[in-house]
């Protein structure tokens, strides 16, 4: 069958004016959703990249998240270690009150309540919390790690084993950050499991024995063993300063990754929105012209219509 003219003529028309709108309707998604990539079907060549692109930033994202709680917990750690510095600092002074020769028993057994009051701030310390979680808790860091005891043998039960470790790893599985349990920094063990000569929690139950039972000796020689307590302590602090400041620098490092992956990203995906806005307004246009060079055409009679 041998198609007219006009026949030929309308379809070329219709063909031209759908492409015309489908490519209308593309640049209208273009400027509404601000990208030149909606679907795979829009760059198939382009779209392995965008997918690996935008599983890098999620990944960079939810360490950047992970970095922020662990920032605040360093914070919070070494404010806590300060603390029991501090604390530790007014134990030694109590201690050489305690020690002096003109000090009475009474006296000693007041110093006694001062240190035991020391003691149970110290205990605080040791369950430090963030976000819900103690950070000196190890892997158990739901439950509190110590509670104060008098009738302990260093003033402090442990409440958990405090096993593990909450570790923070980059997106390339390296080590950032390993958090210590209250039972190393508070309750250091020698190798044999007894309390190590640095014990925080031994330290000062030793001068609170020592005062309790008037021991002048013993309450003056116990100032060594604080002493040791808090050098151990002022290690600790050091080590969560040092955490910090990788934190940070890995904060910084994470935060040029993401800027990087989302250029990469939008390189691919976001529409030019001025470019966009030019091309609708030409299709806009063009389409306008056909439909007024087809109504010109439809007025005009062939010689055929005159033939009859």
């Amino acid at each position: 069958m041998i198609s007219s003219a006009s026949s030929i003529g309308s379809d070329w028309f219709l063909n031209g004016i759908a492409t015309l709108q489908k490519a209308q309707i593309k640049t209208q998604q273009q400027l509404t959703s601000g990208y030149k990539v909606n679907d795979a079907s829009d760059a198939p060549a382009e779209t392995a990249s965008l997918v690996d692109l935008g599983s890098s930033l999620a990944a960079n994202q939810t360490y950047q998240s992970n970095l922020g709680r662990v920032q605040a917990e360093t914070s919070a750690a070494d404010q806590a270690i300060a603390s029991a510095i501090t604390l530790l600092d007014s134990a030694r002074s109590l201690a050489a009150q305690g020690a002096n020769s003109v000090t009475t028993a009474t006296d000693r057994q007041a110093i006694a309540v001062q240190v035991q009051s020391i003691q149970q701030q110290i205990v605080s310390a040791a369950n430090t919390s963030v976000e819900g979680r103690f950070i000196f808790g190890g892997a158990q860091d739901q439950s509190a790690p110590y509670t104060y005891d008098s009738a302990s043998a260093t003033g402090a039960d442990k409440l958990t084993a405090q096993a593990g470790a909450r570790v923070i790893v980059d997106p390339n599985g390296l080590t950032v950050y390993q958090s210590r349990t209250a039972s190393t920094i508070f309750d250091h063990a020698g190798p044999t499991g007894a309390p190590a000569a640095d014990n925080v929690f031994a330290a000062l139950q030793s001068l609170v024995n020592a005062l309790q039972s008037n021991n002048q000796s013993g309450v003056a020689a116990s100032d060594d063993s604080l002493q040791q307590a808090a050098a151990w302590l002022n290690q600790q602090q050091a080590a969560y300063g040092n955490d910090g400041n990788r934190i940070t620098s890995e904060q910084n490092n994470v935060a040029a990754r993401i800027t990087s992956l989302r250029t990469g990203i939008a390189g691919i995906r976001d529409a030019d929105i001025t470019q966009a806005a030019t091309d609708l307004a030409q299709e806009s246009t063009a389409q306008s012209a056909a439909f007024g060079v087809e109504s010109r055409i439809s007025q005009q009679k062939s010689l055929f219509d005159y033939l009859g």
